[in-house]
């Protein structure tokens, strides 16, 4: 078989939330909305303008008195001022609460020599190592020394050859998904 045949490659196709952006308070979270994600607004002393909403495909909620709003890449805080700035108009002083109830699914493709090659969503966070569980681990003609990861981002697509570590600082009886987590 050739090397090429007994990769693992891994595709993290992320169209998912943005988790970060340079200069965001941390006290204000950091997580960016994204089409998808359903959020609760509540507006305090106002039940007909508490509501669940989900974000559309091009990154939008309709509201009422406040019509359509852009939330994809705000986080909560700047959604919760867009909403009472336009909510100001026809509320005294509204208070508006956002929460997120769903974030919208991050998804994963695996191929290669895995035993459940196959696209997976993701409920959150997850490592390389929860991703390869998913697909039920390598098979033993995966290529332990070939394993790729593949991340589509805003930049271009950038890629990482999986290494591992030094024999010597791993025991002989640990598998490749035990030496993986060691990194």
């Amino acid at each position: 078989m050739t090397r090429i045949a007994t990769l693992l490659t891994l595709v993290l196709a992320i169209a998912a939330p943005s988790t970060a952006r340079a200069g965001t308070d941390p006290a204000h979270g950091t997580y960016r909305i994204v089409a998808g994600d359903v959020l609760d607004v509540i507006v305090w002393r106002n039940k007909e303008l508490s509501l669940q909403v989900t974000v559309r495909p091009d990154g939008w909620i309709s509201y009422p008195l406040a019509n359509d709003v852009k939330v994809a890449g705000a986080t909560v805080v700047e959604v919760q001022k867009k909403l009472e700035e336009a909510l100001a108009k026809y509320v005294t002083s509204p208070s508006v609460t956002v929460v997120v109830t769903r974030v919208a699914n991050l998804r994963v493709s695996i191929l290669g020599k895995v035993r459940q090659p196959g696209r997976y969503n993701l409920d959150g966070p997850t490592t390389v190592l929860d991703v390869l569980a998913l697909a039920g681990g390598l098979t033993e003609f995966a290529d332990h020394d070939g394993i790729y990861v593949l991340r589509a981002s805003t930049a271009p697509l950038s890629s990482a050859r999986w290494a591992q570590p030094a024999p010597d600082a791993v025991p002989a009886s640990c598998k490749a998904s035990e030496r993986m987590a060691s990194r």
